[in-house]
């Protein structure tokens, strides 16, 4: 079974959201619809300093740190 989980963010945070096929960025103002399968998980997290203003793209993919 696939369900849909909605996410809308404001504030000015950064939030970093965790699903089995990646990691995304997601800016204030920015809302997404995510899938989970089964016994999936998403896991949600502040990411990052204050954001004085979004830049777009509003959602994209987390990039790995230089060192990681």
């Amino acid at each position: 079974m696939t369900t849909t989980v909605h996410i809308a963010i404001t504030g000015n945070k950064q939030v970093a959201v965790e699903t089995e096929s990646g990691a995304t960025l997601l800016q204030p103002g920015a809302h997404h619809a995510f899938l989970v399968h089964g016994d999936g998980e998403i896991k949600i997290r502040e990411h990052g300093d204050f954001v004085g203003a979004p830049e777009l793209p509003l959602v994209r993919t987390l990039q790995p740190a230089p060192n990681a």
